[in-house]
């Protein structure tokens, strides 16, 4: 084999490797940021808000679950939240609540019923 013949080949397999480590960093690039974005929504800081009951739904599930409800309450800082409760605890209109508001890290706020 002539030498200029085995430099290009030579050349030409180094660039396929290096191809596959980039691929290959990437794909770890991508499993660690999905995996520091997972353990972000995790750290989640409670706070509790009182709320005004607003409206009562009947809870639509698959299930056919009867023994739930929507409520939609007006938090004492005039955001509007729909959350879910029993027809046990016999909620009705006017009625304070107390309310957990999650903050996740990621900026996502879920609210449920205390």
């Amino acid at each position: 084999m002539r030498e200029e013949t085995r430099k290009r080949l030579t050349k030409a397999i180094w660039i396929e490797r290096a191809k596959r480590a980039c691929i290959g960093l990437a794909v770890m690039a991508a499993l660690g940021l999905a995996f520091g974005y997972e353990n972000l929504d995790l750290k989640v800081t409670d706070t509790r808000v009182i709320g005004t009951v607003q409206e009562l739904d009947a809870l639509v599930a698959k299930n056919n679950a009867t023994d739930g409800e929507n409520v939609l309450v007006k938090l004492d800082d005039g955001q509007l939240v729909r959350v879910l409760a029993l027809k046990s605890r016999a909620i009705k209109l006017g009625d304070k609540l107390e309310i957990l508001a999650h903050h996740h890290a990621t900026g996502r706020v879920t609210h449920t019923l205390k």
